[in-house]
């Protein structure tokens, strides 16, 4: 009879992590119903943004008598989790593009990581990567995309009771990432210029630690693309990133790679450490440079560079170093 009753039991248990709303999760390897909190409601609560854009989260459970629980939201908001009773440290983040944010060292609440890859090309001109000039003392860094937008939290005094009442945990979302401008102002001559012009900026963060909620020690130059305005006078760009390395306060340069129409390339580097390192809101950075000057061209025709996703090769590169102060 009594073993009738336990499998009766672990039935019930395993037919509510099927039923289980608003998620996806990794199954208990537990048959003991005493050890389980049977209906936990995951709240995330989006106060602490200005208008929240994910469409599904992830949480990851991690205590010292259990191995690591994942749950897959398919939706902002939560749902109704299945998990251990007892003392949770939580790390949440939002899930929506797999193929920019990657994981690793995710049993770990203080490692686990999200990144994002090396890039081979400057996605702007198609010019490939390898072989680029690149800043003085910045060689060594890799070269990585941005980020697109990550919210998350982690809360370290997460518990659970053993019961098959509802219980409510709720979690506060914050954007983990950083908003760069950086805008070229009074370029001249930018008509001899292919309009899609990239650039890197060094020595960002590579990664953010949502367990720790900061950004990596790891520096890398993360690339983007410069767009002209209508008036052929200035280059601007909005990007995301993970702000600032923990440790150390380091020099940050941009690269600004531009093919001109005569198929060679024009390569300047701008040291803009004061606007990144001093700047009023660390989340929010604005770099602005004056004065870029491009050479003049003669007035002959000229075959712009070859674009469609195949890499453009510069015949050469004319190399430009400016210092700039606040």
């Amino acid at each position: 009879m009594k073993s009738y009753f336990c499998k009766a039991a672990s039935l019930l248990l395993g037919g509510f992590f099927l039923l289980a709303e608003g998620c996806t999760q990794k199954d208990l390897n537990d048959d003991a119903p005493t050890t389980i909190a049977e209906c936990v409601e995951v709240v995330f609560d989006w106060s602490r943004v200005t208008d929240p854009q994910a469409s599904s989260m992830v949480l990851y459970l991690y205590s010292d008598q259990h191995d690591l629980m994942n749950y897959w939201f398919k939706n902002r908001d939560g749902g109704i989790i299945t998990s251990y009773a007892g003392k949770h440290t939580a790390v949440c983040h939002s899930n929506d593009d797999p193929y920019i944010h990657h994981l690793r060292n995710q049993h770990s609440h203080n490692d686990i990581e999200i990144y994002t890859d090396d890039t081979s090309m400057l996605v702007g001109q198609g010019i490939s990567t390898r072989g680029l000039p690149r800043a003085e003392g910045t060689e060594e860094e890799p070269i990585r995309a941005t980020p697109t937008m990550i919210y998350g939290t982690q809360d370290s005094e997460i518990t659970f009771r053993v019961s098959s009442l509802k219980q409510t945990v709720t979690f506060f979302p914050e954007e983990l990432v950083c908003h760069y401008s950086v805008e070229f102002v009074d370029v001249e001559n930018l008509k001899n210029a292919d309009l899609h012009i990239d650039a890197t900026i060094s020595s960002l963060a590579g990664g953010y630690y949502p367990g720790r909620m900061s950004a990596t020690s790891e520096p890398v130059s993360h690339t983007f693309t410069l767009t002209a305005d209508d008036r052929l006078s200035s280059l601007r760009s909005d990007f995301l990133t993970f702000g600032l390395p923990v440790g150390d306060e380091r020099p940050h340069k941009i690269c600004l790679y531009i093919a001109l129409k005569n198929r060679t390339g024009n390569f300047y580097t701008f040291d803009v450490s004061d606007q990144v390192n001093k700047a009023p809101d660390p989340r929010n950075v604005s770099i602005k440079i004056y004065g870029l000057k491009l050479p003049e061209l003669p007035d002959e025709p000229v075959t712009p560079p070859e674009q469609g996703g195949m890499s453009v090769e510069i015949d050469s590169w004319d190399t430009y170093h400016f210092d700039l102060q606040v």
